[in-house]
């Protein structure tokens, strides 16, 4: 890019000097004046044009340097979100993050709004105002693979021009990418945590659940009851009618074990066909004996399994934490109490000698 230089300019003005001393001295008169206006004058015109010329290139530059200004804000709220989302684990905060950089982007337009929704349509979080329905969003779907999570609506008075819907579709990119390892993190937790059959706990979770009730026991001064128990004769459901109906069972098992109990109470599989229920902040210890009769009665109701009746009446060790109680303790207490339950022919409860239930 380059300006026009004043060069002919100036040699214009000297020929247009000299004519007019040349005239003063009185050489060529009739030809150096009007030579001397000629000159002049196309000097002129021609500073005239070049005058303009030199402002649409000056023009030009204010507009290219304003796009690249803009091109850097738009790169660093792109760079800056795919930092801020490596440590998100939560869904919620990867919708805020995506809103919040969205409107960065469309910084300048007219009455941005950003609307993100979840897979099923239901709007999620918002952000500007609300605008007519005769202007609908710029939708720019949130796919990982072939799962969706969603999607980004975008919405202003003005066009948005294609250097910006670039910009938003690599945003859609970045957020796909965090939603897609965020419910990957979510699922490696679950199956980390959780029984796949019957989708209770698992040990891991039950050793989590468990320490931490036992820590706040501690505070509260209120016991912690821990039941075990142990399905009898379910090894001869798996011998006669195969694995398929004894998973058919468990899972029976599970869904009846959850009836049983509070919310804020943990249900886990420790493997096989023994489940640990964790009951903490009891009122009255006898408490857990109103849980134990529950499960009792529950699972001394016959089952049918591909048009066979299965009855696996339940044998269960009880156990109340008492201060200084360890995880490895309650269970051990449980563990030896179900056994004694078992031996005086199942379908029972036993609670263990240092449990003081009244």
């Amino acid at each position: 890019m380059q300006f026009r230089t004043p060069r002919l300019a100036l040699a214009g003005y000297a020929l247009a000097a000299v004519c007019f001393v040349l005239h003063a001295v009185g050489v060529g008169t009739l030809v150096t004046l009007p030579l001397a206006v000629a000159l002049t004058t196309l000097v002129v015109v021609h500073q005239i044009i070049g005058l303009r010329d030199n402002q649409r290139l000056l023009q030009q530059v204010d507009t290219g340097m304003i796009a690249l200004r803009q091109a850097m804000v738009r790169e660093h709220v792109l760079s800056d979100l795919g930092t801020a989302m490596l440590g998100s684990t939560e869904v919620a905060e990867v919708h805020r993050l995506a809103a919040d950089a969205a409107v960065a982007l469309l910084d300048g337009c007219a009455n941005p709004r950003v609307e993100i929704r979840d897979p099923d349509g239901t709007v999620v979080h918002t952000t500007g105002p609300d605008l007519p329905e005769s202007r609908p969003p710029a939708v720019l779907a949130l796919l990982s693979g072939d799962r969706a999570f969603g999607s980004i609506g975008v919405t202003t008075d003005d066009e948005l021009p294609d250097e910006l819907v670039k910009s938003l579709e690599t945003l859609r990119t970045q957020v796909s990418l965090a939603l897609a390892g965020v419910a990957l993190t979510a699922e490696l937790t679950r199956r980390a945590m959780y029984d796949m059959l019957t989708e209770l706990g698992n040990r891991a979770l039950l050793r989590d659940r468990l320490t931490g009730a036992l820590a706040r026991s501690r505070r509260t001064q209120r016991p912690v009851g821990v039941l075990l128990l142990d399905l009898n004769g379910f090894k001869a459901v798996n011998d006669t009618f195969g694995h398929d109906a004894g998973d058919t069972l468990l899972k029976e098992v599970a869904d009846r074990l959850r009836t049983c109990v509070r919310t804020e109470d943990t249900v886990a599989r420790l493997g096989g066909d023994e489940f640990v229920v964790v009951t903490e902040d009891l009122r009255e210890p006898g408490d857990v004996l109103v849980i134990a009769e529950r499960i009792i009665e529950a699972l001394n109701e016959p089952v049918t399994v591909r048009g066979n009746t299965l009855r696996t009446p339940a044998s269960i060790g009880i156990t109340l934490s008492v201060p200084g109680s360890g995880t490895d303790d309650v269970l051990r207490e449980a563990d030896t109490a179900m056994y004694v339950a078992k031996r005086q022919g199942g379908g029972r409860y036993h609670v263990h000698a240092l449990a003081e239930i009244s």
